[in-house]
């Protein structure tokens, strides 16, 4: 679904261990210059809705998921950003800088069951959920969003920190704008999306696009899972 491609496989002999090994070579290009700041990043909020048949593909990605996640909480929290008539880009970028501001960092803290309204209630997460948590938020005033999943490159630019979510799969959320463009923001460590995130998969929430899932018949009483990241 969305594009994304999937590969299956299936082992059938006992086994104590399982690795999984993706190697990839992508090519990236900057962002254009004019993406967040000028055309439909420099639209009112508003006109990014889909209508017509040009937002027919991404009248999806508004709908609320099940069960629902846009609750009276959320639409508060995102009220104050949302102001009417804003540029688009404005307000995405008080919502990442909300976000980053309002909630803390702790691996570990949530789960991927974790609801967006306890991650909202805690004031804690990780990236998955504070995509999720923007998403809700842009979905919540009729916008067109969606989770995309990824990896973000290990080293840092010249003379920036190291960014949280690069050691693993990171998650960040996209918003519709028309001419099917999509922009995107990450919530985790508040900034919009260059060249150096790299795209593995795009749906509606977490659900769709995780990196591994498949089913495990064992009498093992215990298991672990380590995960390792170079981009």
């Amino acid at each position: 679904a969305y594009g994304n491609v999937s590969s299956y496989f299936h082992v059938t002999q006992p086994h104590r261990e399982l690795i999984v090994i993706g190697r990839s070579i992508v090519a990236v290009d900057p962002p254009p210059a004019e993406q967040y700041a000028a055309g439909a990043a420099r639209e009112r909020w508003e006109s990014a809705r889909p209508a017509g048949p040009a937002g027919a593909l991404a009248t999806e990605f508004v709908l609320d998921l099940q069960p629902a996640e846009i609750t009276e909480a959320i639409k508060d929290y995102a009220a104050p950003t949302f102001a009417p008539g804003r540029p688009l880009i404005e307000v995405l970028r008080e919502l990442n800088s909300r976000i980053f501001a309002d909630f803390t960092y702790r691996s570990g803290s949530t789960t991927v069951s974790t609801r967006v309204s306890e991650v909202l209630a805690a004031r804690e997460g990780v990236c998955q959920d504070f995509a999720r948590l923007a998403i809700a938020c842009l979905r919540a005033n009729g916008l067109a969003a969606s989770y995309v999943s990824g990896y973000l490159a290990t080293d840092p630019p010249p003379g920036k920190e190291r960014m949280v979510g690069i050691d693993a799969t990171h998650a960040w959320a996209s918003v519709w704008t028309p001419g099917n463009q999509w922009l995107g923001l990450d919530p985790t460590n508040d900034q919009m999306v260059d060249e150096r995130y790299i795209v593995v998969g795009f749906g509606r929430d977490y659900a769709d696009v995780p990196p591994l899932r498949g089913i495990i018949y064992t009498d093992s009483k215990s298991s672990v899972i380590d995960v390792s990241v170079d981009v």
